[in-house]
């Protein structure tokens, strides 16, 4: 699914901030979802 971050405007597929982005985020690790998405390139986090 693409989203645009609404801080620097730009396109990205969630998979991908997931992968790349996400990969850090204990709540993510331990619980296996999170309502949150980390932007790529400007690394602004907001809810999907």
């Amino acid at each position: 699914m693409l989203v645009r971050c609404p801080n620097c405007g730009r396109k990205f597929d969630t998979l991908y901030a997931r992968a790349y982005s996400c990969k850090s985020c204990n709540l993510l690790t331990i619980t296996g979802s999170c309502n949150y998405i980390k932007c790529p390139f400007c690394g602004y986090e907001f809810t999907i």
